[in-house]
């Protein structure tokens, strides 16, 4: 199924395309401080951002990965991403988001992502979904207590392209 167009009460969650990269670089990507706890690291350079996107408009038909832009309503901005995506190797479904500093403390990732877990189980059926963070990371630990995730187990977590390794939790949801 290709990845659909979602709305909330204040965004529009939508497939990314090539004219978003200023916004993605700009807004999140060349940001050290939204990737301290991610898997990526930040972009020095717009053409890493560039081949991010080339490689996620690559991915919008695919049944297996459902990434979304997430667009303010009022100001047509793009403030961030939320994903569900099939990890193979572990049999089961996970989340994953980052929205832009400026965007931080709002509700819209929570927002984002109560949408996106609706579609999971109304469109394609997904009855459970895993998410993991880095246990310093409190905003992500309050988004996955806000959407229902309960504490499952410690676990790694890998920053930066492996080159941190965090203490992590690791959280499950029924849906």
């Amino acid at each position: 199924m290709k990845t659909p167009v979602l709305e909330t009460e204040r965004l529009i969650l939508r497939s990314f395309k090539m004219e978003d990269v200023k916004d993605v670089f700009e807004g999140w990507e060349s940001d050290s401080d939204v990737a301290k706890y991610m898997t990526w690291t930040s972009h020095n350079d717009i053409n890493k951002t560039i081949d991010w996107l080339k490689f996620e408009i690559n991915q919008i038909e695919k049944e297996d990965w459902y990434r979304f832009a997430l667009i303010e309503k009022e100001t047509g901005q793009l403030i961030g991403t939320g994903l569900i995506y099939y990890i193979h190797e572990e049999l089961c479904w996970s989340i994953a988001y980052n929205l832009a500093k400026k965007y931080w403390g709002n509700g819209y990732t929570i927002e984002a992502m109560k949408e996106i877990l609706i579609f999971a189980k109304e469109e394609l059926g997904i009855k459970e979904i895993i998410g993991g963070y880095a246990k310093e990371n409190q905003a992500s630990e309050n988004v996955m207590r806000k959407l229902g995730f309960r504490y499952e187990k410690d676990i790694p977590y890998e920053c930066n392209n492996g080159t941190v390794i965090r203490e992590g939790k690791l959280h499950r949801l029924n849906l």
